[in-house]
């Protein structure tokens, strides 16, 4: 929409390309009338439509099976985009309580293109479905697109529809759900790329939550499940990490981000996903750690000097980080350096003395044989010293990318 007002020859390259106008993210309000008019811009266009029925005002009762009435613009715009299921490729619907009866009219067949989608179809998990019957047949018709390759689903809809979800075709997997089942999923996943696993523990309070959800200590598999394909993995734990790690074997896998909710077991994370990394035979590319609790810097210290962590091309540390471990990152001689491919580091809070961090980073800035040289430097919160910003200025003249 931009592009085409910054004059009349960009609003012409804009009106003519089809692109720029396929991807509708839709915040319920007052604008209907933008949904026809980028259906007809992006003509014969596969779709990436994001839809987020907004409710909010004192008056808004969530709870109330009839709140989606006081929405009157939901049923006309999801009327709008029904109508265009055929280029379907990417739907998010978030929803305020339940579905809106327009999306009973997809039918099997209907959707050749689509291949991610994410229903919410209500706010609290502790409330029973409305219209379970409707968004059961929506997931249906969803579920039997051959062309359907990611998908995010509510956690109480996947616990009582496992069997019913084609795990084998999909390649991204966003879930929440209980240890257990995803226990009971895993060997399901032939194809699966990507794995995105939040513990429900992790971010619902247990009486938020209608199902019960065992403890770790009643999770297990009674072998180890292979999936060839997985190349990233993301958990956000609650319960031990290694619950999951030691049931894994992931030849395939470069990319490992965990954010650890409580106070989990280092020594076992540590260990377990130094086996994990041993038995796959596998090389990390990419490392994101994130977790509260004071050890958290000791921890991911042990983590980096795991050997499969030596082609390191990223590493993005979210937790408070101080002196030790950016002197761990210091570049000292080129046989002991750490993480000699390192190129890109993101810090999250991060308390160093004056001359720590810059000097850290002048230190990666060669380029010697195989170890590279880092290219990007981001920091959430830092305790700026003048004499790190000097030396960051000149560290960005010569072309690293610094952003504090």
């Amino acid at each position: 929409m931009i592009l085409a007002q910054v004059c009349g020859q960009w609003r012409k390259v804009a009106l003519s390309t089809p692109l720029l106008w396929s991807s509708i993210n839709i915040l319920c309000s007052d604008k209907k009338q933008l949904v026809p008019l980028l259906n007809e811009r992006s003509e014969t266009c596969p779709l990436n439509t994001r839809f987020n029925e907004y409710v909010s005002g004192s008056g808004a009762d969530k709870t109330d099976p009839d709140v989606s009435l006081r929405k009157p613009l939901t049923a006309d715009i999801m009327s709008l985009l029904v109508d265009q299921t055929q280029r379907w490729k990417t739907i998010d619907l978030t929803l305020s309580r339940q579905l809106p009866a327009v999306l009973s009219r997809i039918s099997p067949g209907s959707l050749p293109l689509l291949d991610t989608v994410s229903i919410m179809s209500r706010d609290a998990t502790n409330e029973n479905f409305c219209g379970m019957a409707s968004l059961e047949k929506v997931w249906q018709v969803i579920h039997s697109s051959t062309s359907l390759r990611s998908g995010r689903w509510e956690l109480e809809y996947v616990e009582n529809h496992l069997d019913g979800i084609p795990w084998a075709q999909l390649t991204t997997i966003d879930i929440t759900m209980s240890l257990e089942s995803l226990i009971k999923i895993l060997p399901l996943f032939y194809n699966l790329v990507e794995l995105r696993y939040t513990d429900p523990l992790a971010v619902y309070h247990p009486n938020a939550l209608s199902l019960r959800v065992q403890s770790s200590d009643e999770c297990h598999s009674d072998s180890r499940i292979v999936l060839p394909e997985v190349r990233s993995i993301v958990l956000r734990m609650y319960q031990p990490v290694n619950t999951v790690l030691d049931c894994l074997t992931l030849p395939a896998l470069l990319s490992y981000d965990v954010q650890v909710c409580k106070g989990d077991t280092e020594r076992s994370h540590i260990s377990s996903l130094r086996d994990l990394l041993t038995r796959s035979g596998c090389h990390l590319e990419v490392f994101t750690y994130d977790n509260l609790e004071p050890e958290a810097e000791d921890t991911i210290a042990e983590i980096l000097s795991f050997p499969q962590l030596s082609s390191l091309v990223t590493l993005d540390v979210r937790h408070r980080t101080t002196d030790k471990l950016i002197g761990l990152l210091k570049r000292t001689s080129h046989e002991r350096s750490i993480l000699p491919r390192l190129k890109q580091l993101f810090l999250g809070p991060c308390s160093t003395r004056s001359g720590a961090l810059s000097g850290m980073a002048s230190s990666r800035q060669s380029i010697i044989d195989e170890i590279a040289s880092l290219r990007i430097l981001e920091v959430g919160r830092w305790d700026c010293h003048p004499l790190d910003l000097e030396c960051f200025q000149v560290l960005s003249d010569e072309g690293m990318y610094i952003r504090i």
